[in-house]
């Protein structure tokens, strides 16, 4: 398997030498579920997502663009399959060539024709354009090119409307090759048709120009509260074809109490009449409906004569519980299109197998869908719902660190609510080459003991009894943490069969408010285990295990080292802690509901203070939101794994530098070691201080994008202040490295 050195800074800097080491996306360790290899373990979970195709690395074949909803994340994914072939790979190092800040829907659309697909996402009230500006050199690049559509009505200049909660269909409605668009409008019962007059205009389709020539296009009427479909032939107000054009129509009330709560649309030619048919699916309700257009050529205003309300009829329907959305991209690499169709809605849908994949048959021009599967994608990588939390520990007593992933819930379509189970990957390899293997995706039957909610598990493992063996606390949505036993002895696979629940030294009930997630550590070194349990605050309360022979939990803090990584915009932290010690000195990193990766140093004898906050590492862990760490030497060669939740229920892993090089001495004059200007446009100077000359023949400096690309090197460094040109460098991140074969420091460029 493939392994993408992708840095992504999380920069331990060591007191008072600042040494730093990062952390690199580790993509060979794997994995089996069921006896099967998956393709693509570490790629982090799918939710609820949207599909476009585009060419990531200009090699001819269509590769994928997911968006995923359910925490605005980006994923790509690259085809290297013969035609016919269904065979992705997940490829991250692309990610980064999209826009930070997509919100809600995303979709990749040529309007300008130039062969290279665009981005349109939501954004406040409608939508807003990026042009790509890339190419097969440089690759793919986005640039804004409009901050918020706009479309000429009724004689006036106004914003074009999407909902948020929606997906409008971008496509060329009127066979003049510019991009129209097809949505829902403000009460979400009708679909309005903006016309885009690039052509027109200009005579090229280069421009986002916008007239609202219908605003029932398709001359049908989706109801209020349900997703039933009035057709053309039944319907008044405002369908019929002379409300449009009437002056007293402008001035018309809508029936606000109408309002429908959301749709999907995907427009496409199902019967190959030359007009665009529509998909659409509702909200509240678990399948498509197809409307078919009974015009014989467009732009006449023709009224859907006909709708399938279990599409596609002729093979297995989208059954998706609530709030399906469709899309129309070639997933076999044979030059037809294929359907996909994935829950729209953040909550109460299916969120396990939850991308339905149906291969197209027949032709693009008149297409024919044959179900497939219901975890396309999904079932190449670990999933375990929504929320992932993976902790590290050797459940068979074996020496080899084995994974646990719990979840926020797996979706539940018999009840319709969420259960939380945590998923048991025995590590199956040896000391330096793990392998993991799905032994149960409910280790040891804990969503059956009746624990809570059992909702939200979140487990952390010590020996709190001292026979030698490990046991569990689980903390759980409610607030609560609960004590299980291990009963399997030392040595010997963990038994955990009963449980109570975790009371302090007082004998009340430990209860921290909804979300917990608790970790065991010798905080304070007496040798004893003692607890730190992340609030969703987004702090740390500590208690001190004063306990001999077994546990005793006394609060000391209720605000351990200040720590509170809710963020300035949010009232939550959701604060996952990972405690990491390194040759006698504690680091932490916790996770947080914005995604980022907190840094903090400065714990050793300093439990009654601040700990020092060394990095939020908001720009290079991107892998969405409600983060959660683990971290071991699961390969035994002196580097650490981070394996890291997220949302979207999967894990991503990442793999350290030497952690030999935290705290070593790096160039003894790397305080003078200055990268200037920063951010730097043209041209970045490198000031390597007093350096002697013998030093500086044997120094190296290193240029590398953030996917790990090199993109500058200069050996046998000649001088101590050197210029580089980087004119030629697309904006964005960079790391510098600096090294002389023995020692290196690394720092980071921004070029604009």
């Amino acid at each position: 398997m493939l392994k993408f050195l992708i840095p992504v800074l999380l920069v331990f800097m060591v007191l008072p030498l600042q040494a730093q080491f990062g952390f690199d996306r580790e993509l060979s360790i794997d994995v089996d579920e069921d006896g099967t290899p998956l393709k693509f373990p570490w790629a982090g979970g799918m939710d609820y997502c949207q599909f476009s195709n585009i060419d990531l690395d200009f090699d001819g074949d269509l590769d994928l663009f997911v968006f995923d909803r359910t925490c605005d994340k980006v994923m790509t994914f690259v085809q290297n399959g013969s035609a016919g072939e269904v065979d992705f790979q997940y490829a991250p190092q692309y990610e980064s060539y999209f826009p930070k800040d997509l919100k809600n829907w995303a979709l990749l659309v040529d309007y300008d024709c130039d062969g290279l697909p665009d981005l349109f996402t939501s954004t406040l009230g409608g939508c807003r354009v990026y042009k790509n500006i890339g190419g097969d050199g440089s690759g793919h690049e986005f640039e804004l090119k409009s901050p918020l559509l706009r479309t000429n009505i009724y004689g006036g200049e106004t914003y074009l409307y999407f909902s948020s909660a929606d997906i409008p269909a971008i496509v060329d409605v009127d066979g003049d090759n510019d991009k129209d668009v097809l949505a829902f409008g403000v009460l979400g019962q009708t679909v309005e048709y903006h016309k885009n007059l690039s052509i027109e205009t200009y005579g090229v389709c280069d421009s986002l120009i916008f007239e609202t020539k219908n605003i029932c296009w398709g001359r049908f009427q989706e109801n209020g509260a349900t997703n039933e479909v009035t057709l053309w032939d039944t319907l008044d107000y405002p369908c019929r074809s002379v409300d449009f054009d009437d002056p007293e129509f402008v001035d018309r009330p809508l029936d606000a109490e109408e309002r429908h709560a959301g749709s999907t649309v995907l427009a496409l030619d199902i019967d190959d009449s030359g007009v665009m048919d529509l998909v659409i699916g509702d909200a509240s309700y678990p399948n498509l409906v197809m409307l078919r257009n009974s015009g014989l050529e467009v732009n006449t205003n023709s009224g859907m004569d006909l709708q399938d309300t279990n599409f596609p009829s002729e093979t297995t329907p989208v059954d998706l519980e609530i709030f399906p959305g469709a899309f129309y991209v070639d997933v076999n690499n044979d030059g037809k299109r294929d359907l996909i169709a994935s829950p729209n809605a953040k909550i109460g849908s299916e969120n396990k197998t939850s991308v339905w994949m149906y291969n197209n048959v027949n032709t693009d021009a008149d297409p024919e869908f044959d179900y497939i599967q219901n975890d396309f994608l999904q079932e190449d990588m670990i999933e375990n719902g929504t929320s992932s939390l993976p902790v590290f520990f050797d459940h068979n007593g074996d020496g080899l660190m084995d994974l646990i992933v719990s979840s926020l819930g797996q979706y539940n379509p018999v009840t319709g609510n969420l259960i939380s189970k945590m998923a048991y990957y025995e590590n199956v390899g040896t000391a330096d080459a793990p392998q993991y293997e799905l032994i149960t995706d409910d280790y040891e039957d804990i969503s059956t003991m009746g624990i809570g909610e059992t909702l939200a598990l979140y487990p952390t493992f010590g020996d709190l009894d001292g026979d030698g063996d490990e046991d569990m606390i689980l903390g759980e949505y409610e607030g609560y943490c609960y004590y299980l036993e291990n009963t399997g002895g030392e040595g010997s696979p963990a038994i955990f069969n009963t449980f109570t629940l975790l009371t302090n030294a007082d004998g009340a009930p430990i209860l921290e408010s909804t979300f917990v997630y608790p970790e065991l550590v010798d905080l304070d070194r007496d040798g004893d285990q003692d607890l730190v349990i992340g609030r969703r605050s987004g702090k740390l309360h500590y208690y001190e295990n004063t306990g001999v022979g077994t546990y005793n939990f006394d609060l000391i803090s209720s605000n351990l080292g200040n720590v509170d990584v809710s963020g300035a915009e949010f009232i939550e932290g959701y604060a996952v802690p990972e405690f990491i010690d390194i040759d006698g000195v504690y680091h932490l990193l916790i996770g947080s509901k914005r995604g980022y990766l907190y840094y903090y140093s400065d714990i050793d004898d300093n439990l009654d203070g601040s700990f020092n906050l060394v990095d939020s590492i908001t720009d290079n862990i991107a892998i969405g939101s409600h983060t959660a760490p683990a971290v071991a030497n699961i390969t035994d060669d002196n580097r650490l794994e981070l394996a890291l939740g997220n949302r979207r229920g999967g894990v991503e892993l990442f793999q350290s530098a030497p952690t030999s090089n935290i705290g070593i001495a790096t160039f003894a004059n790397e305080q003078d070691i200055l990268v200037f200007p920063n951010p730097a446009t043209n041209q970045v100077f490198i000031d390597l201080g007093d350096i002697k000359p013998n030093a500086l023949e044997q120094t190296e400096i290193g240029i590398y994008s953030i996917i790990g690309e090199l993109v500058y090197r200069q050996e046998r460094v000649q001088a101590s202040l050197v210029s580089i040109a980087i004119d030629a460098l697309p904006k964005g991140t960079y790391l510098v490295d600096i090294t002389d074969g023995e020692k290196s420091i690394r720092k980071k460029l921004i070029v604009q």
